[in-house]
């Protein structure tokens, strides 16, 4: 595999992408919506950290902006900056990604001079390992894993993706094949699956699972989040696990 490309990279192409163009699709994420934007990262970071990648100290950020900016309030920033926009997705969205610039312009002095929760880490130091120490998990484990950690128990989904709603179940996967593609993978795998859904779970053609379970669902978004696991279950046990490969 290539050498991982660091979350906040992606990011930064997303925001100059935006910058250039006057409207969407964007590079990576399409049409802007904050609640799919918000699990993409999410998604993204967890492909990573499967992999045993250390993105130095690019992993401060978060603590950069609750702490230091006063700008991750308790309810999110998604949720914060669509309310101070009234609902404006570009918009929210923009403020997080000028954010991560500001982040990333920093110099190490700055950095190091920084009142941090945890003053025995030097985040001015630390040196990113992007090499994959082993291959990531494939996107039908993650699914799996998200199946057996919920369990049967309602509301569970929360733990993974915060507020349980359809678009940021996809905004995960696409972070986590994202990840996967940036980093010359080939989960071929998941191609099959998405196959598979369209001949036996009735999905059509050019149009991924939200919709068409959330219909079947009669708009009950963890049900149809749960139909897509139990789907990946059956998928499954069908046919062995795939690796990731090169």
């Amino acid at each position: 595999m290539k050498p991982a490309v660091p979350l906040l990279d992606v990011l930064l192409r997303i925001r100059e992408d935006m910058r250039s163009r006057k409207a969407g699709p964007y590079l990576y994420i399409g049409m802007p919506d904050v609640e799919r934007v918000r699990c993409f990262l999410v998604g993204y970071g967890e492909c990573l950290n499967s992999s045993g990648v250390d993105t130095g100290s690019d992993a401060f950020f978060r603590d950069w902006l609750r702490d230091i900016k006063k700008a991750w309030p308790g309810q999110g920033w998604d949720h914060a900056y669509l309310e101070e926009f009234h609902g404006d997705h570009d918009r929210a969205l923009r403020k997080f990604l000028d954010f991560v610039a500001e982040f990333r312009a920093l110099p190490p002095e700055a950095l190091a001079a920084m009142p941090w929760r945890n003053g025995s880490v030097d985040p001015a130091t630390l040196v990113p390992s992007l090499i994959p120490v082993h291959p990531p998990k494939p996107m039908l484990d993650m699914l799996l894993e998200i199946r057996r950690e919920i369990g049967d128990t309602p509301g569970r989904l929360s733990m993974f993706i915060g507020y349980i709603d359809v678009r940021r179940m996809a905004g995960l996967i696409d972070g986590y094949r994202l990840c996967l593609a940036l980093a010359g993978a080939r989960d071929e795998e998941y191609s099959r699956f998405e196959r598979w859904l369209q001949e036996e779970k009735g999905v059509p053609p050019g149009q991924d699972w939200t919709r068409p379970f959330l219909h079947s669902c009669q708009g009950d978004a963890e049900q149809a989040i749960r139909r897509l696991l139990e789907a990946a279950v059956e998928f499954r046990a069908q046919a062995p696990a795939a690796p990731v490969t090169e």
